[in-house]
């Protein structure tokens, strides 16, 4: 589901019960946590289940969060902690794969994936990272870095209307 609403509006469409707003959530941030439940050390279905447990979450306490702004850092912090309880808990059941069997398996469930998934995991990690950006930096590491005309320093101090000799400091700020 491709939606032009911001994390505010649909948090706010949610708190009015709308269904689709939280399908758009959902859909919006899918990747990001699973993205990150993985990187924590998880396997896939560990994974699977630490993304249900997050989103439970998140709409347990939809209506507190402090700013909507930042549901995408919510995300990335609740779900770490909820890996890390979940790795805990693996270690705590001693559940751990045993010998080369299970870790051969679990290598080639991650090798399965592929460099795609991988890669688009990666992307999600950092345009969720611009998004808690102020606007400005937002634009100023987009034009650096995905921009595909790749403007020059000259260019985007025009853009910007900083002297060219302050848009390294501030791409420096930014990241």
């Amino acid at each position: 589901m491709l939606t032009t609403h911001n994390d505010e509006q649909l948090i706010a469409a949610c708190a009015s019960n709308e269904a689709w707003a939280w399908d758009a959530i959902v859909d919006r941030h899918k990747r990001l946590v699973y993205a990150v439940a993985l990187r924590s050390g998880l396997v896939r279905e560990d994974a699977a289940d630490v993304f249900q447990v997050v989103f439970i979450a998140l709409l347990e306490h939809l209506h507190t969060l402090r700013s909507p702004q930042g549901l995408a850092a919510w995300l990335i912090t609740t779900t770490k902690r909820e890996s890390w309880r979940w790795l805990r808990r693996r270690e705590r059941e001693d559940v751990q794969p045993e010998g080369d069997v299970a870790s051969a398996a679990a290598a080639e469930q991650w090798n399965s994936a592929g460099p795609d998934d991988s890669v688009l995991a990666d992307q999600a990690l950092v345009h969720a990272a611009l998004e808690e950006l102020h606007e400005r930096c937002r634009a100023l590491l987009r034009l650096l870095y995905l921009d595909s005309s790749a403007p020059s320093y000259g260019a985007i101090s025009r853009k910007f209307g900083i002297p060219r000799g302050s848009v390294g400091p501030t791409r420096a700020r930014c990241l």
